[in-house]
């Protein structure tokens, strides 16, 4: 087993006590301490680095010589250890992101201002595609953090940014915004414009769907489109019915372009989650916002 940073410190302060008491008593710890780590370094340099004396230990040869390499090992440790805390509090460099549409178009921009209001020198490059996609990006090393709406693998370290609603969105002068309620017998009977696959609403709308006994097959699916806007356009234009993330549905309401209407009998709640890679390109950099998120 390699030394600890603690042995060398044992070792250099035995050294200038001349005393294993002494040093147990100035690093508050007890004699036996002192003893077993000085045994494991002279095991591990296969020599003896102390001569007991009347006085109390003074080095041998060998002990010498780790007495002036320990001295510059813990000095380029404390030197080290320094530079990681000047990076830590004033990170650098850019932060790869990949989000599906809810949290990169509606939650990041916001996040990301009061984080660079602190640090200005760290940058972000984010990517917008679906849940299943950043799952991947993340896995290959291709981002170091993704925004998703669905965690399809739980083994990755994630924090909640939000939580969500989908909703059921209509032209604004359709029989279902006239009647304020809808159920699934209803959507069922609708054209009805869908996400793309590997998007985190369909997956979550796939889970209802099942839950209540049916599947994506039993929408009359007339289109499949890439994004919360482009299915909204679609929708406001009167192509079909969809369900989409309600903030962005909400914004839509709010300009005339569509209709929300309650589904009765169908939960479509869910939480929006930040992605840790394992092995981020910028370290510093993503723990420093990750740290920012999690607070």
């Amino acid at each position: 087993m390699d030394p600890k940073v603690s042995y060398f410190k044992t070792f250099i302060s035995a050294t200038r006590t001349r005393s294993f008491s002494k040093a147990a008593k100035k690093l508050g710890v007890t004699q036996g301490t002192v003893s077993n780590h000085i045994s494991a370094l002279e095991k591990y340099f296969d020599a003896q680095l102390f001569l007991r004396t009347p006085e109390g230990v003074d080095l041998t040869p060998e002990g010498k010589i780790l007495y002036e390499k320990a001295e510059k090992i813990l000095d380029h440790i404390n030197d080290a250890k320094q530079h990681m805390r000047i990076l830590h509090e004033h990170p650098e460099g850019t932060v790869r992101i990949a989000a599906s549409t809810t949290p990169g178009e509606h939650l990041l921009p916001s996040i990301i201002s009061e984080y660079k209001k602190k640090f200005k020198d760290v940058d972000f490059n984010i990517e917008i595609t679906d849940s299943e996609k950043c799952f991947k990006l993340l896995e290959t090393g291709a981002v170091d953090i993704i925004a998703v709406g669905n965690m399809y693998d739980k083994s990755y370290e994630s924090v909640v940014i939000g939580k969500d609603r989908l909703v059921l969105i209509v032209p604004p002068n359709h029989h279902l915004a006239k009647k304020g309620m809808a159920k699934l017998s209803d959507i069922l009977k609708e054209d009805y414009i869908d996400r793309e696959e590997g998007s985190g609403t369909r997956e979550i709308l796939i889970k209802a769907l099942t839950e209540r006994g049916y599947s994506m097959m039993d929408l009359h699916t007339i289109m499949s489109l890439g994004s919360h806007s482009s299915v909204i356009t679609a929708v406001s234009e009167g192509y079909g019915v969809s369900v989409v993330s309600e903030i962005p549905a909400k914004k839509a309401a709010e300009a005339g372009l569509v209709k929300i209407v309650p589904i009765e009998d169908l939960d479509l709640t869910r939480y929006l989650y930040l992605v840790k890679g394992r092995k981020p390109r910028n370290p510093s950099a993503v723990k420093s916002f990750w740290d920012f998120v999690g607070q």
